[in-house]
């Protein structure tokens, strides 16, 4: 067999030149969402799920929605079209794929994407997520997370509310983020009780809502005197029980009489 023949014959098998060979192409989420189904009851929740060509999929939120027992892998999957992730993998206790290579660049919404995932691990340091705007409970209840943000661009997210809650491990260097869009900070880093990163340089002159923005961050205690909180409208228990609480010359002045 010649050369172009070769050539033919892989393309004719839908070759993606990653080691497999897309064996279904659904068109939209819908699709998706009813083949991941059949499959789930064919297979069972532990499945490779990389021979499934998502690379025309705009939208993947729900996709996973509470498949408790979901174990499967999606690591070689194209969401290169993706703008819409909310809720992907909500309620996968078990989810625990590497999605360190996935290219969210074109993500708009991660709100409560990993929300529940108790195993989850992966890296995502390197998620270029600079087209971000909801990130709303993203991180919600997972306990384990301790991740790298550091580096990621979230310029464009106004909507960080609980995005950590309750990630009990959670400390990574958010110093140099920019969240000068935001708008709803609620809950942020709730009960965060390692969290401690220097948040004294951030922008938050947009932002209206801050209550239990720090609430029982037993380690957290960054001045943060100088923030712009003018736009503020509620701030109930900012910093209710946390340490930041034992040096409320620390507290943006307009929230400092409850600590007084």
């Amino acid at each position: 067999m010649n050369r172009l023949n070769k050539i033919k014959k892989l393309l004719e098998k839908n070759y993606n030149f990653k080691g497999n060979y897309y064996k279904y192409f659904p068109k939209t989420k819908q699709e998706l969402k009813q083949l991941i189904d059949e499959l789930f009851s064919k297979y069972g929740s532990n499945i490779d799920l990389n021979n499934i060509d998502v690379s025309n999929i705009d939208d993947f939120s729900n996709i996973f929605y509470n498949n408790s027992y979901f174990s499967g892998d999606v690591s070689l999957w194209d969401v290169s079209n993706g703008v819409y992730f909310n809720f992907m993998f909500s309620y996968c206790y078990k989810f625990n794929s590497d999605l360190s290579n996935w290219d969210v660049s074109n993500g708009e919404n991660f709100s409560e994407m990993f929300l529940h995932c108790e195993l989850f691990n992966g890296d995502l340091s390197k998620w270029y997520v600079s087209n971000g705007k909801y990130f709303s409970r993203m991180f919600f209840e997972y306990k384990s997370f301790n991740g790298d943000l550091s580096k990621w661009d979230v310029s464009k997210g106004k909507h960080f509310n609980y995005m950590f809650y309750n990630c009990k491990k959670f400390n990574s260097d958010l110093s140099n983020w920019d969240v000068s869009e935001g708008v709803l900070f609620s809950g942020m880093f709730a009960r965060c009780i390692k969290f401690n990163s220097d948040l004294s340089q951030w922008d938050v002159s947009e932002g209206e809502r801050f209550d239990s923005m720090f609430l029982y961050c037993k380690s957290f205690n960054a001045d943060l005197s100088n923030w712009n909180v003018e736009n503020a409208v509620n701030w109930k228990k900012f910093a209710k029980n946390s340490l930041l609480e034992k040096f409320p010359e620390r507290i943006p002045a307009k929230f400092r009489d409850d600590y007084l």
